[in-house]
């Protein structure tokens, strides 16, 4: 899978990027909060990417930090929300601020984002309530502790759930942490 294209940009649109990494064009579908922020032609950039395989072939979509790749997965992870989507939320909020709106549950606006209707938006909601990478995790600790647990496969609010049944002390480490949360039962 690609992950990081480093090269020049060689084509820019308000939504279509074409990096030149050693004499190779990739073709990246970028969130127009990324086509503003990055340099104009001939200039070099690193950009984030996700793969994604479709019917017609690879996609590859560019980011210009990890974060905005992040919050993109975290949407297109949701039934019913594509790229094209995810890439819409992107253009029209931060990841911060996606992630904002979904913790407080602000259906009308994500309702405003073009093809994003009430159907998708309460997917959105119900399905991300409490999926904010961040969003609750008191310290670094829990929060690795959460990414670890997710990674072996527990939803992130089974893993909150989990976590918060158990005392943890700050001298536990990661591993003590993790036995103990997947020894709870939540």
């Amino acid at each position: 899978m690609i992950s990081l294209l480093r090269g020049l940009v060689r084509e820019k649109e308000p939504t279509r990027l074409v990096i030149d990494c050693q004499g190779i064009g990739f073709e990246l579908t970028v969130p127009l909060s990324t086509s503003r922020r990055l340099a104009e032609v001939g200039t070099e950039v690193e950009v984030a990417v996700e793969s994604c395989f479709t019917r017609e072939g690879l996609r590859l979509y560019g980011f210009l930090d990890k974060e905005e790749r992040e919050v993109f997965r975290l949407l297109t992870s949701v039934k019913g929300i594509g790229p094209k989507a995810g890439l819409n939320l992107l253009s029209r909020f931060a990841p911060k601020e996606v992630l904002q709106i979904v913790a407080e549950r602000k259906i009308d606006v994500i309702r405003t984002v073009p093809g994003i209707g009430p159907k998708k938006a309460d997917n959105i909601l119900k399905q991300l309530e409490g999926a904010s990478p961040t969003a609750g995790s008191a310290s670094p600790l829990l929060a690795d502790a959460e990414a670890a647990l997710v990674s072996l496969g527990l939803t992130r609010r089974e893993a909150r759930d989990r976590l918060a049944c158990v005392q943890a002390t700050g001298d536990m480490s990661l591993q003590e942490l993790l036995r103990l949360a997947l020894a709870a039962r939540a």
